[in-house]
């Protein structure tokens, strides 16, 4: 699959056009009736030549979060760019984008970047683009610099943020934009299976997790409970989980599925626990993503300001209450769930229900930890690497076939890989909590292969160690193994 992908980058570029309709219902009047299109764009020999192309000037702009893999997007353009087109990149997100702090980005750029974790070559914020002030200044920006596309890399937000700048800069400048998230709640299948940064962050935690299961397999004492980074879905939770097989694993959607409550999580928990115990393991690993809290009952009506439900839970159980925390919110109304020690919570509420109903087990040594900001900026995977210079380079590409309103894909289901442009209209929906339309963000599906793999092993995993030889770390995402290997 690396191969593949790496292959399809050397190629020389290649116009795109509009293929394959998709089935979707899109909302209608979102934007104006030009950018409403849901066809896919594809490589296509009947295109028009990209060299004929007058020349272009291209700006990008990182959003939100870093990602491993960013650098590799410039790098994929600088890559292929043409001698009379220029590469301006616009510094510290979209805030530095209203403010017009740009850089000359040049090929002589890339032995530096090419293959180094971060977003710090040009920064990045979270700046929501969504007045019309905003989209005034932009423009005047734009104009004032003849820049004739935007690239933007981003999550779902920016990507949001890109499909209303589309609309803004309609007949001025194109926009593009570029998948990134390492919460891999970005998709759409088969176009968009999967986003940079996504399987780099991924094996940083999951080796961060094997490492504290080695150290209590050595010691024979600790029980380590992990949370990761996951917002919103359980993605980078489930990846990790088949990458280490923690002793005990749930996932947000698990628990939506199950109705599980706040004392049913630290049941389950609290029942591995007391199994191993009963083998002489006093010891193990226990992994959750942030994003859990979202989902259990007490914990949503603690977000929305009300801390009794969960604090009658604790106090059942003998743990101490919780005194009320403001809940930070970003720019773009989520919930800062990296801010919220959950960890913590579930590691007093663990040793409260083993003390109180398994008294025999009371005394197992519990340590919380929260893996999160280091993967972000992580230097890339070969897979993440190569992807992201073949997501950088389509971009390019799709600039030099006049598209907008799309973001870069990559179809992964048949042999070798298809670079594409998917409308990003086929991805809005209408989110009733903040009344606006959003790019949806996709849910790990309690249908697909690598959830149903997870739910039938994870009892096995109850009674592993950590053990030598170690088991080889995956060399793309767990879900691209349960088909064809390419």
């Amino acid at each position: 699959m690396i191969d593949a992908l790496i292959q399809q980058f050397e190629s020389p570029l290649c116009g795109f056009s509009t293929g394959a309709a998709l089935d979707v219902v899109h909302p209608a009047g979102v934007v104006r009736d030009e950018l409403m299109q849901t066809h896919v764009y594809s490589q296509s020999e009947h295109a028009p030549p990209v060299q004929s192309v007058p020349p272009l000037r291209i700006g990008v702009v990182f959003s939100g979060g870093p990602a491993p893999g960013g650098h590799d997007v410039l790098c994929g353009i600088l890559n292929h760019l043409r001698p009379e087109d220029a590469l301006i990149g616009f510094c510290n997100g979209p805030g530095g984008l209203l403010r017009s702090e740009h850089k000359v980005l040049t090929p002589d750029d890339i032995q530096l970047i090419e293959g180094v974790g971060g977003f710090d070559f040009l920064g990045t914020d979270r700046t929501k683009l969504s007045t019309t002030d905003q989209f005034n200044v932009v423009s005047d920006v734009i104009e004032s610099m003849n820049m004739s596309v935007l690239i933007v890399v981003g999550g779902d937000d920016s990507n949001t943020n890109a499909l209303f700048l589309s609309d803004a800069l309609f007949g001025r400048c194109h926009v593009i934009g570029v998948p990134k998230t390492i919460d891999g709640d970005l998709g759409y299948p088969p176009y968009l299976p999967v986003t940079f940064g996504f399987h780099t962050a991924t094996q940083h935690y999951a080796r961060l997790v094997q490492q504290l299961a080695i150290d209590a397999v050595a010691t024979k004492k600790y029980w380590h409970v992990v949370k990761l980074m996951g917002r919103s879905a359980s993605h980078v939770a489930l990846e990790v989980a088949h990458q280490v097989c923690p002793n005990a694993c749930v996932l947000a959607e698990e628990i939506m599925v199950s109705g599980w409550q706040f004392l049913d999580v630290i049941n389950y928990f609290s029942s591995v626990i007391h199994d191993r115990f009963l083998q002489k393991k006093p010891y193990g690993v226990i992994v959750f993503p942030e994003g859990m809290v979202g989902v259990i009952p007490e914990f949503q009506s603690f977000l929305s300001g009300d801390i009794g439900p969960l604090n009658e839970c604790l106090l059942s159980i003998g743990a101490s209450p919780l005194s009320m925390a403001s809940v930070i919110l970003d720019a773009h109304g989520n919930p800062n769930l990296s801010m919220l020690q959950s960890e913590k919570i579930i590691q007093d509420a663990i040793a409260a229900h083993l003390a109180h109903h398994y008294s025999d087990a009371s005394n197992v040594q519990l340590m919380a930890h929260f893996f999160g900001y280091t993967g972000r900026s992580e230097d890339p995977t070969a897979f993440d690497s190569a992807y992201a210079l073949l997501l950088g380079k389509t971009a390019y590409e799709l600039a030099l076939s006049g598209v907008s309103s799309v973001i870069v894909g990559c179809d992964f289901s048949s042999q070798g890989v298809q670079p594409v442009g998917l409308p990003l209209i086929a991805m809005l929906h209408f989110d009733d909590a903040r009344s606006m339309h959003v790019i949806q963000k996709q849910l790990v599906s309690t249908s697909d292969p690598d959830y149903q793999a997870y739910v039938q092993q994870k009892s096995d995993w109850v009674t592993l160690d950590a053990r030598v030889p170690r088991s080889a770390w995956f060399e793309y995402p767990y879900r691209f193994r349960l088909g064809d290997e390419r």
